[in-house]
């Protein structure tokens, strides 16, 4: 019998639902339409309590339940029934054996359990099985099969075939939201059972704000850091730690680096002959803004870089590994984390939230400047080139709109978060000042182009002799011929790092 030849409509429905609100209206409606309903359990018997005609999943299956109501839906039979498509659809209808055109589920209400401890068997008994198998085994044959997972989508999905626009769209529309419920509803099983596992957080980043923290498995990054001293670490500390080492490991990997961030934005950052020397170069941006941040390097810590620290407070000192004698020291400061980091650079997509969504992208990495384009007469001295390379990478890590200069051992200012890019340079070079730098002969990196030509002027008022920066401005050669004027070197990289 083909498809078209089944009774009715010949369309067939899987209803199983925890909250039974409405769904007499449902059913009725699948049924005024001509569609075969099953269902099982307890959601059968109020269909059929209804008047509403329903066949038992147990006919398909040969059981009512099995373990005290554990086991209803998972039966080869069942899932077959819902999975079958092109000729083992045809076969199926042609034995005259059900196959389902929409599984309609509505699963256990885990949130429930939120007054409960994880190892509360109350909590476990609320986690649901059979619902997100079927809902996903109908997610995935969404050709064939419409996915409605959540009570909520019922009604929806009856005006659809009522009005005859379940279309493939549609279906693959209600198939994604499905594996969203679904994934939702088992991170929020994961974080629940986790309790005491992770972390915890007293607050997010202000006291009123309730917060937690989540690592996936396998575990990567933070998750698989070890805190080796001090208290545990708060949701601004892992804001802050994290910025502190994607820049630390994202700076030249054949020299010992140092990153001081506050805020999330770097304080400064440098280079040097080891972790000592690279602290001061970062230290030396900003002698103020440091006081109770994070330290990130890129290399062991040693008793000299730590007698280096002196009485600066810092929340956090992070580094791939510790010599003892530095550890035992460190360990004295009774109120500083200390986080040893294992290899690797974050990678992936990053993720935020918005209210409703979410915003998904790529990781912005940047590799230094192997392949710059310069665009002025004067070309850049190797020494500039140097510094562009360092300074480039830093520039990543500092808010938009950002302005960063400095020499080949690192920042000397940085200017962040402004709305105007001439206020994030004048921001960078006012503290630079404030530290005594000269800023002769000097170079400066722009996470966007230059709009007007007044950032290489401001920039030549103070002695700054190169510029690194995206380009791609309609007034790139006004900017072009401004550098020339003041016999700077200019390098476009075509490629902004925006930080927001």
């Amino acid at each position: 019998m083909s498809e078209k030849g089944r009774p009715g409509s010949g369309r067939t429905a899987l209803v199983s639902a925890w909250d039974k609100e409405g769904l007499e209206d449902f059913a009725g409606g699948l049924s005024g339409l001509g569609w075969t309903i099953y269902a099982s359990g307890g959601t059968a018997s109020v269909i059929s309590g209804a008047g509403i005609p329903v066949i038992p999943t147990e006919e398909i299956t040969g059981i009512s339940s099995l373990l005290g109501g554990r086991v209803k839906t998972l039966h080869p039979e069942l899932h077959a029934a819902i999975l079958a498509e092109g000729r083992d659809r045809d076969r199926r209808i042609a034995d005259g054996l059900p196959v389902f055109d929409l599984v309609a589920v509505d699963l256990y209400p885990f949130h429930r359990t939120s007054g409960m401890s994880p190892d509360d068997p109350g909590m476990v008994e609320m986690i649901d099985i059979g619902g997100p198998a079927m809902a996903r085994a109908a997610a995935k044959n969404w050709r064939h099969v419409i996915s409605a997972t959540g009570r909520d989508v019922f009604i929806d999905v009856l005006r659809a075939v009522a009005a005859g626009s379940d279309d493939e769209e549609f279906r693959r529309m209600m198939a994604c939201r499905t594996f969203d419920t679904t994934s939702r509803y088992d991170l929020e099983i994961a974080l629940r059972m986790e309790g005491g596992l992770v972390p915890e957080l007293r607050y997010g980043e202000n006291p009123h704000q309730a917060a937690g923290i989540h690592f996936p498995w396998p575990r990567t990054g933070f998750g698989a850091a070890s805190v080796l001293g001090g208290k545990p670490l708060s949701y601004n500390n892992y804001l802050d730690a994290d910025a502190a080492w994607d820049l630390a490991v994202s700076m030249p990997a054949d020299r010992p680096s140092a990153v001081l961030m506050k805020h999330g934005n770097p304080c400064g950052a440098g280079t040097g002959k080891n972790g000592t020397e690279a602290f001061e170069n970062a230290f030396r941006a900003d002698r103020t803004s440091p006081y109770g941040g994070i330290l990130a390097v890129n290399r062991p810590v040693d008793m000299a870089l730590v007698s280096a620290l002196r009485d600066l407070f810092l929340e956090i000192v992070m580094a791939p590994s510790f010599e003892d004698d530095a550890l035992k020291r460190l360990r004295k400061r009774k109120n500083l984390r200390i986080l040893q980091m294992q290899p690797g650079i974050p990678e992936g997509r990053t993720v935020r939230s918005i209210w409703g969504g979410m915003l998904f992208q790529e990781a912005d990495r940047v590799e230094g400047l192997e392949e710059v384009r310069a665009v002025t007469s004067r070309k850049p001295t190797e020494e500039e080139l140097s510094a562009m390379d360092i300074l480039w990478r830093v520039c990543r890590s500092v808010k938009s709109n950002a302005i960063v200069v400095g020499d080949s051992n690192g920042t000397l200012g940085v200017g962040a978060g402004q709305m105007s890019r001439i206020e994030s340079m004048d921001l960078a070079i006012r503290r630079a000042l404030r530290e005594g730098h000269s800023l002769e002969g000097t170079v400066l990196a722009s996470d966007g182009f230059f709009p007007f030509r007044d950032g290489p002027d401001r920039a030549a008022e103070e002695g700054i002799t190169a510029i690194v920066q995206p380009g791609g401005s309609i007034r790139d050669e006004e900017v072009i011929r401004a550098a020339d004027e003041h016999g700077m070197a200019m390098v476009l990289t075509g490629a902004r790092h925006f930080r927001h």
